[in-house]
């Protein structure tokens, strides 16, 4: 999962600062989740048991990746997990309730002391990622762990599943292009390229989120079509994106980003019976040696900053 030391100082800080603090909030705004689906509420058949999984839902948030590399916190996962699948809990239900869990703990970091530290923020998103990616992973284990009787069957199964878990953490839900945590986790090796789509308020101002949305979907598109198997593209947040060109030569990589903003330039997108056209601002830097996440994402920023700062629809670089 890439979990080291770093993580573990960043749980501690998490713990501190973040979970021990909402503790209460995020529990109930979990269960409120819960009890309105219909699939799961039925399996809470009173509130003296809601009582009692909110007491153990606790206990979790209290020990959220704590010791994550030993023997014991693999045992205390499995045993929950086996629990559930005797309950008959369907795992999808289980693996949804996970991915509402990581919802709700990267919420509750934007809210917390964190949220003057964007970069910060970042990491311990990537943290919260890999743990959720660790447990569901222990998760998947514990319901095929039963129906062993039949291993090869299981096992051919259960890398499906974590396949196919493991594509849904990666990719951002409403463009498919890699999720914010992945692409800072792997950031470390390429030429980065931070853009934004310019002026995208006034397309949702005029046109509506829905259409937005799709302008977000079709943008992404144009973007995948015109990068190689070897570099990474993913969405920042809102109408930023992240571009990581693997390309030793700089010269290369700013010939494909002007390539991308020359086809966006030139491209006029038809939704919902709307004509929309938009361009695109770039932050440019090649990775130095003694860079830190922080470092180039600065960097890049203001790169990006002076792109839309001097008239837009052009590159920077840093």
């Amino acid at each position: 999962m890439g979990l080291n030391s770093d993580d573990k100082h960043r749980l501690q800080l998490l713990s501190e600062q973040v979970f021990q603090p909402q503790s209460s909030n995020i529990i109930d705004k979990f269960y409120d989740f819960l009890l309105l689906q219909p699939e799961i509420k039925k399996f809470l058949s009173s509130d003296e048991l809601v009582v009692r999984l909110k007491h153990t839902q606790s206990e979790y948030l209290a020990q959220f990746g704590v010791d994550f590399d030993s023997r014991d916190y693999f045992e205390y996962r499995l045993r929950i997990g086996i629990a559930h699948a005797r309950m008959q809990l369907p795992l999808t239900l289980y693996l949804a309730a996970f991915s509402q869990i990581q919802i709700l703990l990267q919420q509750a970091v934007i809210t917390s002391r964190l949220n003057d530290n964007s970069v910060l923020i970042d990491e311990c998103y990537v943290t919260i990622s890999r743990i959720m990616m660790l447990d569901i992973s222990l998760a998947i284990d514990s319901y095929v762990h039963p129906t062993m009787h039949s291993p090869s069957s299981s096992v051919e199964e259960l890398k499906l599943q974590i396949d196919s878990l493991t594509n849904r953490l990666m990719h951002d839900s409403l463009t498919d292009v890699l999720s914010r945590a992945y692409i800072l986790d792997i950031v470390h090796k390429q030429i980065a390229q931070k853009l934004d789509i310019d002026h995208f308020k006034i397309i949702n101002d005029q046109f509506g989120h829905i259409v937005g949305d799709q302008v977000l979907q079709e943008f992404c598109k144009t973007v995948q079509s015109a990068i190689r198997q070897q570099d990474y593209f993913g969405r920042y947040g809102g109408e930023e994106f992240l571009l990581l060109i693997n390309d030793a030569d700089p010269d290369s990589a700013l010939n494909l980003v002007e390539r991308i903003r020359s086809m966006i330039d030139n491209t006029t997108y038809t939704i919902n019976g709307h004509s929309i056209k938009f361009t695109i601002s770039f932050g440019f830097s090649q990775i130095k040696p003694a860079d830190t996440v922080e470092m180039l994402i600065q960097r890049v920023d203001s790169a990006l900053y002076k792109a839309k700062a001097t008239g837009r629809n052009k590159i920077i670089r840093a």
